[in-house]
């Protein structure tokens, strides 16, 4: 059996803020009512992670839009293929023709849908540890048969230290390791588990288990393709630490054979671990693709509160972390390339091809290799957030190195700021999306994180193939208060109404402060591009930030409304920008 066991280390703690992903993959969206102690408010409806995953309530992403996602192109339409199952979807793979598997991070399941109908028994069971953003995370399909006629299906997945989901919090064995394991397809089923390499879970320097990645994706060349992030900061040279311990399997993109070996003259030389790397410093990614007419291989890439990317993977790729995010000459870390460190001399570090201002969580990246849509995006890349459920666009350069508007204008080399976004958006209202594939029907496929699916098809198709369902909710789900849309207000709500215009740190919120008598209720409108909370606190604590009041992910003109039944001040923030400050003040 080929099996390589990379060590973590354990390091002292220093806080790392996260700002996505903790309900990115909670198990459930739950419509519940309250009460205080101080009776501040009154029957609220909020998104909430379930106590159980240790998960903070303050953490939030996109809800899928009430009246469905909608196309910027008049001439498509998004459909939905499946509804939201609240299970905490992570990825998604097609085993054939309308055929889809779908994992689920918290339970371990690999569940099948057939003709958009989730099959009630799932095809896999795994045992994970699901604390934070560890879990069932990965999923790959082998294009082709093997000579001997095996189906591939591979996963990455967090092990449980014993046998039970979530056991980690029950004082049990610690996580055995992030896993990358091969399963052959037969009549329905994963079976003869291989494994081929295990990886780092085990938190570094900020005892957080998060920053595990784990999406993969099969290369040109046949092999798999992994990424990692740092694992809670393992402070290691894959890090760019000069003085951290030597790589461990963190921090990059992993690559192996289909039986778990190393590839053969790569770029960090032959020894282990390194003769398993293909690119390091990377702190956390949720995104890998081929671009199917170079054979290249890009990724996106999460920053802490700024510096979120999309990169070109070349052999030998340095992304710059722990000293460098973003573009070198923007980045807020005070390094230069210069300071990085070389594992090779093939290592090179590269600028982001595309780098936002504002935290948006990128995620999956796919290459439309279908006319399906129309030939003018055959090929061209798309890329899906979560914390605004939005999907991006780009054309490539006739080198394909570089990525170009979808008007085919160049790309400025400097973070993109929230106003602009508008150019490069594609679609809108999916929900935290969290996978992007191309179907054997040619059709881009989008995956949120409550589970449901779409797809996008042309006008013309969808008006004599309808979808199965209309709505992304299955049938009798209770909305999110913060989920109603602008257009769902009685006309009549004028009083108390503040708008939320964008990042302009106190003035972000219009008014502000507002002034308001015990008893009133207060309606907030996200009248920006990008999501924004509504969360209490001052600053992001994560034992106080969002226990009296949080909004979750609102999405373009969502909006969010509270009753305050006390007199006091009240301060609050959004969790994605917390430069963003506001503060209600509420008078007998």
């Amino acid at each position: 059996m080929s099996f390589v066991f990379f060590k973590s280390f354990q390091f002292l703690f220093s806080f790392s803020f996260v700002f996505f992903l903790l309900i990115l993959f909670s198990s459930s969206l739950s419509s519940i009512t309250i009460n205080h102690a101080n009776n501040l408010f009154k029957t609220i409806n909020f998104i909430y992670s379930s106590p159980t995953y240790q998960a903070f309530a303050q953490y939030a992403v996109a809800p899928s839009s009430p009246t469905g996602p909608t196309v910027v192109d008049p001439t498509l339409k998004a459909q939905v293929v499946t509804p939201a199952t609240n299970k905490g979807s992570t990825s998604m793979a097609f085993i054939g023709p309308n055929d889809i598997l779908v994992l689920e991070k918290n339970s371990g399941k690999v569940k099948r849908i057939v003709n958009g109908s989730v099959l009630s028994k799932p095809v896999l069971d795994l045992p994970v540890a699901n604390k934070i953003e560890r879990g069932l995370l990965g999923i790959a399909v082998a294009p082709n048969v093997t000579q001997d006629g095996k189906k591939y299906v591979f996963l990455f997945f967090t092990q449980a230290g014993g046998i039970t989901d979530g056991d980690e919090f029950s004082q049990k064995p610690p996580a055995k390791g992030n896993m990358i394991y091969r399963y052959e397809w037969v009549s329905g089923k994963l079976i003869n588990p291989k494994p081929l390499l295990q990886l780092p879970a085990n938190p570094g320097a900020t005892g957080r288990p998060d920053h595990n990645g784990g999406k993969l994706a099969i290369g040109p060349d046949g092999n798999v393709y992994a990424v990692i992030g740092e694992v809670g900061g393992h402070q290691t040279q894959a890090a760019n630490l000069e003085n951290g311990s030597p790589p461990d399997g963190t921090g990059g993109v992993i690559r192996v054979t289909p039986d778990g070996l190393p590839v053969p003259n790569g770029p960090f030389g032959d020894k282990p671990p390194l003769n398993y790397y293909f690119g390091y410093g990377i702190r956390n990614s949720f995104g890998l693709g081929f671009d199917p007419v170079s054979g290249k291989l890009w990724d996106t890439e999460n920053g802490p509160d700024y510096g979120d990317e999309i990169n070109l993977v070349e052999p030998g790729f340095n992304s710059g972390w722990e000293l460098i995010q973003g573009f070198a000459k923007n980045s807020q870390l005070n390094h230069t390339t210069s300071e990085l460190v070389k594992l090779s001399k093939s290592a090179k570090y590269s600028d982001p091809k595309f780098e936002w201002v504002d935290p948006v969580g990128p995620t999956a990246l796919v290459f439309l290799n279908s006319d399906k849509l129309g030939a003018q995006y055959k090929n061209d890349m798309f890329v899906g957030d979560v914390n605004n459920g939005n999907l991006y666009h780009f054309k490539l350069s006739a080198d394909r190195t570089k990525l170009l508007a979808p008007d085919g204008t160049s790309i400025p080399k400097k973070p993109i700021i929230s106003d602009q976004l508008s150019a490069y958006r594609f679609g809108s209202g999916f929900g935290g999306i969290t996978d992007l594939k191309v179907g054997p029907d040619g059709f881009l496929y989008i995956l949120a994180n409550n589970g449901a699916i779409f797809r996008i098809v042309p006008s013309i198709f969808a008006s004599s193939n309808p979808a199965f369902y209309a709505s992304p909710y299955p049938p009798g789900y209770v909305l999110q208060q913060n989920s109603k849309q602008l257009s769902q207000l009685p006309s009549n709500t004028t009083a108390n109404k503040v708008i939320i215009v964008g990042v302009k740190g106190l003035k972000s919120y219009d008014p502000n402060p507002i002034k308001i008598k015990m008893g009133d209720i207060i309606t907030w409108v996200n009248a920006d591009v990008i999501s924004h909370t509504v969360t209490s606190g001052k600053d992001y604590d994560r034992n106080i930030s969002g226990k009296l009041f949080n909004s979750g992910g609102m999405i373009t003109n969502n909006v969010y409304q509270l009753k305050f039944a006390v007199p006091g001040t009240f301060d609050y923030f959004c969790l994605f920008h917390p430069d963003m400050k506001g503060q209600v003040i509420v008078s007998k």
